[in-house]
């Protein structure tokens, strides 16, 4: 929980906007990155981004085998793995789960049953171990099978020592899921953020999994201060950023956030804030603003006891 003077300081910065999305529709990735061919491109000699499906994955060769960040959707299990034999790095034998969506965990199985130590956030054993509920889809999520489930769990954050390179990692504080990590190869200079941060699509809020518009917005405050102008931003989806294209997106939702919380305050509906303009005069467009805007309003709902208790 935050201080008072921590809210302060959220309710009322104001930040300059610059954020645009122009050139990241091609999922264009930054000069100097070398393609490997297989749906693989180096960010630097020992780290290595797999793109399997659209989503990211972030492999390390530690000498003995491989530190990899997420396993992809399970439909994309045989793109990993034919990814994963054409590094020749040996085998994956430490996956770590930004969160715990089917996106990041479908082939977790596959690389346990190969001898993988499964690295996530306490949540993240809780979700994929128990059913839960989908209400855009009226329906339970089945548990995983318990092949899939982590075998190391944390709660704050860990660091792991491999071959000359600290790893560090930590919970973020609900920016899309309750269970969301970040992973930071510190002398790589590269910070795998999974779904935190957004570039390319509109930034989503798990709502019912625990995410929201303020935990968003604290999280890329967490990512900004640990990371300098030189590091390499991986998102689950879309292109790696710069720490400057992070700024942007953290000014970006911190704007949003203030509108939509003065919104709330004013009795607003999640219809109403798109009429009212919540989102106008953005540097970015939104491909689907009633829905963000319908998972910003639960999401703040569920945590105004938090934020704004006179809100009755």
């Amino acid at each position: 929980m935050q201080d008072g003077n921590s809210i302060d300081r959220m309710l009322n910065r104001r930040s300059l906007l610059g954020y645009s999305l122009t050139g990241l529709a091609a999922m264009a990735m930054p000069a100097g990155l070398l393609a490997q061919g297989n749906g693989i491109r180096k960010l630097n000699n020992r780290i290595s981004l797999l793109s399997n499906g659209g989503v990211n994955q972030v492999a390390f060769d530690a000498g003995d085998g491989i530190v990899l960040v997420d396993s992809g959707a399970e439909e994309n299990t045989d793109l990993l793995k034919s990814a994963l034999d054409s590094l020749d790095q040996g085998p994956v034998h430490t996956l770590l789960n930004t969160h715990w969506h089917p996106q990041q965990v479908g082939g977790n199985a596959m690389l346990k049953s190969q001898g993988a130590r499964i690295i996530a956030h306490q949540k993240t054993l809780q979700r994929l171990s128990t059913r839960y509920y989908l209400p855009h889809e009226n329906r339970y999520q089945e548990p995983l099978a318990e092949l899939s489930w982590p075998t190391d769990i944390f709660h704050e954050r860990g660091e792991l020592q491999s071959s000359a390179e600290t790893i560090d990692y930590g919970w973020l504080v609900q920016p899309h899921t309750d269970g969301d990590i970040y992973v930071h190869f510190r002398q790589a200079n590269v910070l795998a953020a999974g779904d935190a941060v957004s570039p390319l699509l509109d930034p989503e809020l798990d709502w019912y999994g625990g995410g929201w518009l303020g935990g968003r917005v604290n999280s890329l405050d967490m990512l900004v201060a640990m990371s300098n102008p030189d590091t390499q931003i991986v998102p689950a989806v879309g292109p790696v950023m710069s720490q400057a294209e992070l700024i942007k997106e953290r000014d970006l939702m911190q704007e949003v956030y203030n509108r939509v919380l003065d919104m709330v305050r004013e009795g607003c509906s999640a219809g109403c804030m798109l009429q009212e303009g919540a989102l106008a005069g953005l540097e970015r467009s939104w491909q689907d603003p009633d829905k963000f805007l319908y998972a910003a309003y639960k999401g703040m709902w569920a945590h105004h006891y938090n934020l704004a208790p006179n809100i009755l």
